[in-house]
């Protein structure tokens, strides 16, 4: 997970005791979480809270929904970012264990992010007869598709078969998609 300077450093200052009491650290925690579970969508934050501060921990909870962190991994990178103080992690990781379901579907419903395909497996059947031929004798493709649910753990198989001018074209297909997103990628590198 990539952080800009901006959120590191307002991670880094929800550490410091002196720029952030104890009781507005849970204030805000508590306020930051409840935006999840409340109806109301307009929480007030209090007047010491700015609003950079707020939009950085709610980038980071939403980078840890999205790279599947636990809570050793939430924990390392804090360390990193020099939020070290056990009790403010503590408080933190309870509030994210306890909302991370209703985090995971907030961001499912509100994201453009696509379920995630994680291995492709595939087989060829040769279909010797029919009920209605005696002798057919054509290849049939079984492929057998695992895919992550986006901000889950779900794990979903798809299975199907094809013939081969369809396995043909499934294939096109996708080299059409990887050419563009090639071009795409090209003309990003280019304008930097």
């Amino acid at each position: 997970m990539e952080l800009n300077s901006e959120i590191e450093e307002d991670l880094r200052r929800l550490n410091n005791s002196t720029s952030i009491a104890d009781n507005q650290y849970e204030e805000l925690i508590d306020k930051i979480f409840s935006i999840f579970t409340s109806a109301n969508s307009n929480i007030e934050f209090s007047t010491s809270f700015d609003r950079r501060l707020v939009s950085s921990i709610l980038t980071f909870i939403f980078e840890c929904v999205k790279y599947d962190f636990d809570e050793t991994s939430i924990r390392s990178k804090l360390d990193d970012l020099q939020f070290t103080n056990k009790i403010r992690q503590d408080r933190f990781l309870n509030q994210f264990n306890k909302n991370l379901p209703v985090i995971q579907l907030y961001l499912k419903q509100k994201s453009i992010e696509h379920d995630r395909l994680l291995d492709v497996n595939w087989r060829l059947d040769l279909q010797l007869k029919t009920n209605y031929t005696d002798k057919l004798l054509q290849p049939i493709y079984i492929l057998d598709w695992t895919k992550r649910e986006k901000y889950t753990t779900k794990i979903d198989h798809i299975q199907f078969s094809c013939s081969q001018e369809s396995l043909q074209e499934l294939l096109e297909k996708l080299k059409d998609a990887q050419s563009v997103l090639h071009q795409m990628q090209y003309q990003q590198q280019t304008k930097k």
